[in-house]
């Protein structure tokens, strides 16, 4: 529950938390009084409140104990912060940063650390424990922009129900469009369909969806008998201001998973994907630039063919299939090759 914040800043907070499978903003408080009767109804788990509430967080600690994330506006001095830990304070944060600031990605991974203090992520619960926690034998990354929702929906429902390898899915769409976005791939899908967030393990015949107005990346994780990984918010600044960013995701991706990364690049405009299929090909990996009969708008994939970056040049139709063989890098230098011979020029 969000109470007595900032108005532009209760609704980045908002967007952020429901970006969250687990999270819900249940309700939001213009007063402090008004903060006190909601939770009091609502019973929320968790609340993020201005320093402006500080005087009926003692009513409300009165009333039931629920932990409170404090949005200050500068950094407290050590003995508010005890005295407001009797009333259910565990930390704070400081006014969000812009989005294009350098810090900005740092900021949202620190607030996550913090929410995930008191309310860590729900798993559910598995039939075969052993079976889920071993670690996929690769990752697929779809990455599109214009058009690109269209596309990685068809490819979605032409995958195998036995694949082996994680899928992570990254459009450039609005933040608000994440929580469709997943229920139109749930509805195609063989396979389980869940939007990321911080510190989602990546599973083998999995699709995880990168939320729209958040940048990610992959990094290693040891959270059992082996090691696997997993995706955070990105603290890294990429290098354009598409979001979320593919090049930024396929980087951490290629240096975490080396030649075991499968980038797919779809309909889109712009060079998003470029750089970091660059990276994916150096570590051995294998790079799909969707044909540009099949592309609605053809200017990502034709800017990783016309780099050289590209394994293959597929129509759409073609993507799930060559997917669903676990194909790699290996022995694909010639295709990479005629890849390049298939653009059409003039």
């Amino acid at each position: 529950m969000l109470g007595e914040l900032p108005g532009l800043s209760r609704l980045e907070l908002t967007r952020w938390l429901a970006a969250a499978p687990d999270m819900r903003v249940v309700g939001a408080a213009e007063t402090a009084e008004e903060l006190v009767q909601q939770c009091r109804r609502l019973r929320p788990g968790l609340i993020i409140a201005g320093e402006k509430a500080l005087a009926a967080l003692s009513q409300l600690s009165q009333a039931r104990s629920v932990p409170i994330l404090l949005y200050a506006n500068g950094t407290p001095l050590p003995g508010m912060l005890r005295e407001a830990a009797r009333w259910g304070v565990y930390d704070y944060i400081l006014p969000l940063l812009p989005r294009e600031h350098s810090g900005a990605g740092q900021q949202r991974a620190e607030f996550w650390r913090k929410i995930r203090a008191v309310l860590p992520l729900k798993k559910p619960a598995a039939a075969n424990p052993a079976l889920l926690l071993a670690p996929p034998q690769g990752l697929v990354v779809l990455g599109g922009s214009t058009g690109g929702a269209a596309a990685v929906e068809y490819v979605i429902q032409g995958l195998s129900p036995g694949l082996k390898q994680a899928v992570l899915v990254a459009v450039h769409l609005p933040a608000q469009f994440t929580s469709s976005f997943v229920s139109r791939l749930q509805r195609v899908s063989p396979l389980p369909v869940q939007a990321a967030t911080h510190e989602t393990r990546l599973e083998a015949g999995k699709v995880l969806v990168v939320p729209g107005g958040h940048n990610m990346v992959v990094r290693p994780t040891s959270n059992g008998p082996w090691m696997g990984w997993q995706t955070e918010f990105a603290i890294e600044t990429p290098t354009s201001f598409d979001v979320p960013s593919i090049d930024l995701l396929l980087a951490s991706a290629a240096r975490t998973l080396g030649r075991k990364v499968s980038g797919v690049i779809l309909s889109g405009l712009g060079r998003d994907g470029t750089a970091g299929a660059q990276l994916v090909r150096a570590h051995g990996g294998t790079i799909i630039a969707q044909d540009e009969e099949s592309a609605s708008v053809f200017s990502m994939p034709k800017s990783v063919i016309q780099a050289g970056l590209a394994s293959q040049v597929l129509p759409l139709s073609g993507i799930a299939a060559f997917i669903n063989r676990g194909s790699t890098a290996t022995g694909l230098g010639a295709g990479a090759r005629h890849s390049v011979s298939q653009l059409k020029h003039g």
